[in-house]
């Protein structure tokens, strides 16, 4: 089949072309940056370099295509104080939406989230929710896959800094977090590092590596079901302290703790780092939709009876590379 992929090289993208050339598929990589033309023909597809927000454009590149993967590429939640994510998710859905009609294409796998079903308490991952919808208005012929993966393991990356202790844990109030949380013992023995977040310790979370994403969607891709359906992805499910032992262990502090704060210091967290108030009050709702477990509902009651094969032992082999490499 001749192939779209969305999302020009990055985490899931990347592995999903390599795994449809090598099933035999002429792939068309859509990517906003000529800087990535010569690294997506190395592997064997076509760039097409535009941007999705470009109706014309993507409606011309899927002329002639048999199926599409469509993904809406990271918002900059934290750097554009004036970002409206939901009308920009409902922009580039109906751009696809009408690519699709006037492709004539038939097979669609459009990658969603956890959560996507609800129209509130998923904090900023509504924008997943406005898309689903948007593209229930494909015609009955045209077969879609909604994948909703659980939660990105390489997301974990964001704790970094404060898995080394850096930052903010360099003063006095990281002597306190370890002195409430390891003791004195700890203190003694130079413990350094914690993750604090307003979901963790207990809370039980599906995790996925984007490489068992891309095998999803090429699943889907193959698959010659007709008709819409949604499929839930995850790797493994663990709870927060299991994952941040796996990760301390990867680096050399087994005693790493994955700490519960509360929802008003999350939120100035999330401040602190960029995020307009809305923005910051909506990623604390998806944190909170996390940690008492509304967010994985539908998950936990259409859990794949097959999980993914790279498990968060094989992430925190990266990991560990790359708290080395900082």
């Amino acid at each position: 089949m001749k192939v779209i992929v969305t999302g020009s090289l990055g985490n899931i993208s990347k592995e999903l072309v390599v795994q449809l050339i090598k099933q035999g598929h002429q792939v068309t990589v859509v990517s906003s940056s000529v800087a990535r033309k010569a690294e997506i023909e190395q592997l064997g597809a076509k760039a097409a370099i535009g941007e999705i927000e470009d109706g014309k454009f993507l409606t011309e590149v899927f002329q002639g295509h048999d199926a599409a993967y469509c993904m809406i590429p990271p918002f900059n939640f934290f750097g554009d104080q004036n970002l409206d994510y939901s009308e920009k998710a409902r922009k580039i859905s109906t751009n696809y939406v009408h690519a699709i009609r006037k492709a004539g294409m038939k097979k669609v796998v459009h990658l969603s989230s956890v959560g996507a079903e609800k129209q509130t308490g998923a904090g900023v991952l509504v924008f997943h929710y406005i898309a689903e919808n948007i593209f229930k208005e494909l015609p009955k012929d045209v077969s879609v896959t909604h994948l909703r993966p659980a939660s990105f393991d390489y997301n974990l990356y964001a704790f970094m800094d404060m898995v080394k202790g850096k930052g903010f844990l360099e003063g006095i109030i990281g002597k306190l977090l370890y002195m409430k949380h390891y003791g004195l013992k700890g203190i003694i023995k130079g413990y350094s590092g914690i993750i604090l977040s307003n979901y963790g310790a207990t809370d039980k979370i599906a995790w996925v590596s984007p490489i068992d994403i891309a095998s999803a969607i090429a699943e889907e891709i193959n698959d010659q079901y007709v008709g819409k359906k949604i499929r839930y992805v995850a790797s493994e499910e663990l709870t927060c302290q299991e994952i941040a032992t796996i990760l301390g262990n990867a680096v050399g502090k087994s005693y790493l703790k994955w700490v519960l704060i509360s929802d008003a210091q999350m939120k100035n967290a999330f401040i602190k780092i960029g995020a307009s108030e809305k923005i910051a009050d909506e990623f604390t709702e998806m944190n909170v939709g996390m940690h008492n477990g509304s967010l994985f509902e539908g998950y936990f009651k259409n859990r794949p009876s097959i999980l993914g094969s790279v498990k968060i032992n094989d992430f925190a082999k990266e990991f560990a590379l790359k708290y080395k490499e900082q």
